[in-house]
């Protein structure tokens, strides 16, 4: 008896947003006369930086300092419509309606600009909160003294909107396969490798190591980023080695019924953790960046399943990869084969019969 390590790799693609149309976000923009920017939008904020992402989106399409913009979402009556955070879609589909009412906003900075600097809007650029002209930076004028003037001498409340609705794909052609439109907006692509150590007496399996490496199109916050990937293969680990609500699913036994029974990660659990963030950028994301929020915890299982089956030779092909399901391939493994016996586990090609029922070996 002994404790075996292996390692194991996967690879996941995943779509960003809902897609196919009926997946809208809109937002609004207001310029406060000190020159501060309100960014209302539907977006909720549930852990994955949306508000951060995406008042720096705002902030940088505008070109005014970060601290400038304050985001609000308090309430779904003033705020406008979001179809939700899911989907991975909040970077891409609600960044982008910001993109949009932000560039709405500049245009509108500009031309009061120009107004008070007696020059074409077009010969103007805005850089850290001021209106150069552009080849004379010396001859500028601050977005707050612009926002004055369009308040107290032009009467004129500067804001912007923008909504963003993904390019509706028709009804795949049953003949020829084709769609009129593209069927996702864009394709993130991530992998995972795993190192895993096996104790073949009791069935353990400890996750010793994580190596991730996501292709994000473009890291708006990098920090963020790789809070949600770490975060994510958190939550992969407990699919893949822990969490089970129904151990005998689709029988009730064993079932537990209060949080307290429920097999989650904890620190202990931890792995070593190595992310790699890939920079491929997105034609249509904001800034080219791609949805990265629910394909963060995809990658774990697979590559474990893979691991275990390189340290003690047996595919385990129901999640989570437990102590009982490893015991019982291995003895599978162990005994003869014959017909009417459960086979499985000692090749790529066998079929994982205790979890499946079916016995086949080509």
């Amino acid at each position: 008896m002994a404790k075996h390590r292996g390692f194991g790799i996967s690879s996941i693609e995943y779509p960003t947003g809902m897609n196919q149309n009926g997946d809208p976000s809109q937002a609004w923009i207001k310029v406060k006369p000190d020159g501060r920017v309100d960014v209302f939008s539907g977006t909720a904020d549930i852990g994955n930086g949306a508000k951060t992402i995406q008042s720096q989106i705002v902030a940088e399409a505008i070109g005014v300092p970060y601290d400038w913009v304050t985001f609000d979402n308090s309430n779904t009556d003033s705020s406008p419509v979001c179809t939700g955070t899911f989907a991975s879609r909040a970077t891409f589909v609600a960044g982008n309606a910001v993109l949009k009412a932000a560039k709405d906003v500049k245009q509108k900075i500009l031309e009061i600009a120009g107004k008070e600097m007696e020059i074409s809007p077009d010969d103007l650029e805005i850089v850290d909160g001021e209106v150069l002209v552009k080849g004379a930076p010396t001859e500028k004028l601050g977005v707050a003294d612009v926002a004055v003037a369009a308040t107290w001498t032009h009467g004129v409340l500067m804001t912007g909107t923008g909504a963003q609705l993904n390019e509706f794909a028709e009804i795949v052609d049953p003949e020829t396969g084709e769609v009129s439109g593209p069927p996702h907006a864009a394709i993130s692509y991530a992998a995972c490798a795993a190192e895993v150590e096996v104790d073949d007496e009791t069935g353990d399996v400890r996750v010793l190591r994580l190596i991730q490496a996501y292709d994000v199109g473009t890291a708006i916050n990098p920090s963020l980023v790789e809070g949600q990937i770490e975060g994510g293969a958190l939550m992969g680990l407990g699919l893949g080695v822990l969490e089970n609500s129904y151990p005998y699913y689709p029988s009730t036994d064993h079932r537990g019924y209060s949080i307290g029974s429920y097999y989650m990660p904890s620190s202990e659990d931890m792995p070593s953790y190595e992310t790699i963030i890939i920079e491929n950028p997105s034609a249509d994301g904001p800034y080219g960046a791609k949805g990265i929020g629910e394909m963060a915890n995809n990658g774990q299982p697979g590559a474990i399943a893979a691991a275990v089956h390189d340290a003690v030779g047996v595919w385990i092909s129901e999640l989570p990869i437990s102590p009982e399901l490893v015991l019982r391939a291995l003895e599978a493994k162990a005994e003869p084969r014959r017909e009417g016996k459960l086979v499985a586990f000692d090749d790529e090609k066998s079929v994982n019969t205790v979890a499946t029922g079916i016995s086949w070996t080509p």
